[in-house]
């Protein structure tokens, strides 16, 4: 008996060496080297003031800026379409407000969507109809429809 309680003793005492370890840390150099652009961190913070002020109707977006028209290549957008200079914004149906809808009924939840968006953009864009390009997505990412220059087109229309 005498030797379990030893035994026990030292287990506990070997385990709590290791505690105040565990909450040692140190902040890496690494992560506070790299410097962030004006424009991502507005676009970040545009994305987290959005779906804080839309807490059970937020859809999934991803702000992004291009400044060399890359992103109409990665999207495979139309030809027509140039994203250099503009604001992609990524909007996927994260809550079914796409689904069952077609044709002008889903044209019209786009510019729904889009206006919500845009309220948050409004200091870095100053034309919705200029600045920003929209992809509209269901929830497997599946393009269903995009904006460019004040238009919502379906996608491969």
């Amino acid at each position: 008996m005498k030797g379990k309680r030893v035994l026990a003793a030292f287990l506990l005492g070997a385990g709590l060496c290791f505690v105040p370890v565990l909450g040692y840390g140190e902040v890496q150099e690494w992560t506070y080297e790299r410097k962030a652009s004006y424009m991502k961190v507005s676009l970040l913070e545009a994305r987290v003031s959005y779906m804080m002020h839309n807490p059970t109707t937020f859809l999934n977006v991803n702000f992004l800026y291009d400044p060399i028209g890359r992103y109409r290549r990665v999207e495979k957008l139309p030809e027509s379409v140039d994203t250099k200079g503009k604001i992609v914004i990524v909007i996927s149906d994260t809550r079914d407000v796409f689904s069952y809808k077609s044709g002008i009924a889903l044209l019209d939840q786009f510019k729904r969507e889009l206006e919500v968006e845009y309220t948050f953009l409004r200091s870095l864009a100053t034309d919705m109809d200029t600045d920003i390009v929209a992809i509209f997505a269901n929830k497997e990412i599946i393009p269903l429809g995009y904006f460019y220059q004040g238009e919502y087109h379906l996608w491969r229309e």
